[in-house]
């Protein structure tokens, strides 16, 4: 029986090459090691050892012939270096701070920290502590967070420490720091903490500033117009987005204009959060003044389409008249509708479909935000009418949406359609502008729902998607204290392979994972055969 199968080797060795051929196709093309890349595996090494057990004489005397020592030594040789240099990382990994020097080979100095960085961590009064609550669903986030740390742990002399948990397995922790979401970093700085949603240099070093520059940071809320409430939870109520601002050391109170005529000399932005009827003329003056007499002065305005408010349909409205007056931003009296970009079955939910260019937004890349019954916003000023202001839109919804301005077809049978008066997609949802003489900001959203405590999908709508990242995003470009921090950013150098479609992916890792070691399997074969029918 054995030598039948021995007379069966070069079955064995096809056998072998082609278990493993398969074995990394599948895992190429499925992008997995299921089970049939699993039992391509074993058949193909099943078939190589078989090949060797019954041919031992052969493979002795090949193992003990000069070019099986010289391929010895020089495979003793890769796996001494290659453990080498796995050693000396792992040391440099692990102990940072034996290492004096540091070196960023980086084109962009993408690994070294921005002068300003640098200097914040030189002002620290006193040590500061980073704890980091990744789950493992946040593993990316997590090393990511770990490897700018490191930089800042290795330059602070000591002053700059920090840990990760799981909050999952350390819920006690998680309670004690008050964590509600996952991936947030905490740092503290004796009785001082802050609480940031990204880890990034500019938060991080943001936050080292104002540790330094204790400053109060107040920000008001308007009130006696049927406003989102403050402090009380309920579909009425902000109070989920008003904990992460506080989170951030942020002093909310609340402004009636009815009862004082002036806005207080220490807030540093007003926010009007989807009144029920509108805001009166004088109250409107009281703000602008407060915007156009007060250097760093902020406006974050969030309005309700007029069918959710107990406005009448063709009441008159100040704010929405100053706003595109005074700013050149139009809030539309329409209503967004989105059959084919919105939440299921709910056209008068739109999704966004991409962020414009902004501070408030470059971190919500690829994070949807739903906008429950909105309006559009509309960037009227231009260089010529408004010479002085810097627009960004932030939020834009798909092509297929309109701003229906028949709120009568809404209950028809037909349904809402695009027609006469009304505005094609795509819309604007939000947009923020900035007045470089006076030093003022706004921003401006066509709804107030997306970051109130409404119960939608089983969450409240301020935690779904990035709703409340957004909403503190624009609050915290509203108050940025830029005579604080002014970071230099690094624009990375984007370097890409424009691959055209699937096929060529799979063609390139066919080439490099598998045609490359068989062709030099190849190659090597036949020199070995070459070489052994000259001797």
């Amino acid at each position: 029986m054995q030598p039948v199968l021995k007379r069966l080797t070069p079955l064995w060795l096809a056998l072998g090459i082609g278990g493993l051929l398969v074995s990394g196709v599948v895992r190429l093309l499925q992008g997995q090691f299921d089970a049939y890349a699993q039992g391509s595996l074993a058949l193909g090494l099943v078939s190589f050892a078989l090949a060797l057990i019954l041919n031992r004489d052969e493979a002795q005397t090949w193992l003990g012939g000069r070019q099986a020592r010289y391929g010895g030594n020089t495979l003793l040789m890769t796996v001494a270096f290659v453990a080498i240099v796995v050693m000396i990382n792992y040391l440099v990994v692990k102990n940072p701070m034996q290492w004096k020097t540091r070196w960023d080979l980086t084109e962009e100095q993408t690994n070294t920290l921005a002068p300003e960085t640098l200097e914040a961590i030189k002002q620290l009064p006193a040590p500061v502590k980073a704890v980091g609550f990744y789950t493992g669903n946040f593993a990316s986030s997590q090393s990511t967070a770990q490897e700018l740390l490191d930089n800042y742990k290795a330059e602070s002399g000591g002053r700059f420490t920090y840990e990760f948990h799981d909050p999952n397995s350390d819920p006690v922790l998680a309670k004690e720091y008050n964590i509600t979401r996952d991936g947030t970093l905490v740092l503290s700085m004796g009785d001082q903490k802050e609480e940031l949603n990204f880890a990034t240099e500019q938060e991080i070093t943001g936050a080292l500033v104002r540790f330094a520059h204790p400053g109060k940071r107040v920000i008001y809320f308007l009130t006696g117009h049927g406003e989102k409430d403050i402090a009380a939870g309920g579909d009425n109520s902000l109070s989920g987005g008003v904990d992460l601002l506080k989170k951030q050391n942020y002093d909310i109170q609340p402004l009636n204009l009815q009862v004082t005529t002036t806005v207080p000399s220490d807030a540093r932005a007003v926010v009007i959060a989807g009144p029920q009827v509108p805001v009166t003329a004088d109250e409107v003056t009281v703000l602008g003044n407060y915007l156009r007499y007060n250097a760093n002065s902020a406006l974050i305005v969030m309005l309700d389409p007029p069918i959710q408010t107990q406005a009448q349909p063709d009441e008159a409205d100040p704010l929405v008249d100053y706003l595109n007056a005074r700013w050149g931003i139009n809030v539309q009296r329409d209503l967004v509708v989105d059959f084919s970009n919105s939440y299921p079955q709910q056209p008068l939910f739109p999704l966004n479909k991409g962020y414009e260019a902004s501070p408030i937004t470059d971190k919500l890349l690829g994070i949807s935000t739903m906008f429950p019954i909105a309006r559009s916003i509309v960037v009227t000023g231009t260089a010529e009418t408004f010479p002085d202001i810097t627009y960004s839109p932030l939020v834009k919804t798909d092509d297929g949406a309109w701003g229906e301005t028949d709120v009568n077809s809404l209950s028809s049978a037909a349904g809402p359609t695009l027609g006469e008066g009304d505005d094609p997609g795509p819309l604007y949802l939000a947009a923020a502008a900035e007045n470089r003489t006076d030093k003022s900001r706004m921003v401006v959203f066509g709804d107030a729902d997306f970051a109130s405590d409404a119960k939608f999908a089983d969450q409240s709508l301020y935690n779904l998607g990035a709703n409340a990242n957004l909403f503190v995003n624009s609050v915290n470009w509203a108050t940025t204290e830029e005579n604080l921090l002014n970071l230099t950013l690094k624009t990375p150098t984007s370097r890409s392979l424009q691959v055209v479609d699937n096929v060529t992916v799979v063609v390139i890792g066919l080439i490099t994972v598998i045609g490359m070691p068989v062709l030099v399997l190849v190659l090597g074969g036949v020199m070995w055969f070459q070489r052994r029918r000259h001797t």
